[in-house]
């Protein structure tokens, strides 16, 4: 008699396990969503086109960039005498590369895009001679010329940097 209480114990366990099994990977089915990329991309298209329209310097923009790399940011702000160009990337390596232009003033506006980087040297990209400013975070290259200044920054290397810099054209 035991032997058979033991088996229908046993029965009526394994029963209840699995309907609370059952219960608990329906609820797993019902509430989990995948989550979706962070990253939200915009087409920069119209904004550059009007930053083009409205500046009264060469609006710069990259060109040849692989269907990776995804636009996260886009935006042209008049502020009084002075206006902002900002277009932001993520790389294909997800990292961060963005250029920035102003024709306000260049001084607060190089703090304020290197996240207050120290000099750390030049180089020169298609002729043209960048100055660089790294902080723990980013690093940055920086040149004025045509009336604007033009920072190209990032969490990318100055390599990186260079080559996005190579690819700007107004």
């Amino acid at each position: 008699m035991s032997s058979e209480r033991t088996k229908r114990g046993l029965r009526d366990l394994v029963l209840s396990l699995a309907v609370v099994g059952l219960f608990v990977a329906f609820l797993f089915v019902v509430v989990w969503r995948p989550s979706p990329d962070p990253v939200r991309t915009v087409d920069p298209a119209p904004v550059l086109l009007s930053a083009r329209e409205q500046a009264g310097y060469p609006v710069y923009a990259p060109t040849g960039l692989t269907g990776n790399w995804r636009a996260t940011s886009a935006r042209f702000e008049a502020d009084g005498d002075a206006t902002v160009w900002f277009l932001g990337y993520v790389t294909p390596d997800d990292q961060y590369i963005a250029v920035a232009q102003t024709d306000g003033d260049a001084q607060n506006f190089i703090e304020e895009q290197t996240l207050d980087g120290s000099p750390d040297g030049e180089m020169t990209v298609d002729g043209q001679v960048w100055q660089r400013y790294t902080t723990t975070d980013q690093r940055s290259l920086v040149r004025s010329s045509d009336g604007s200044t033009v920072v190209v920054t990032g969490s990318v290397s100055y390599e990186q940097l260079a080559d996005f810099a190579g690819r700007l054209s107004a």
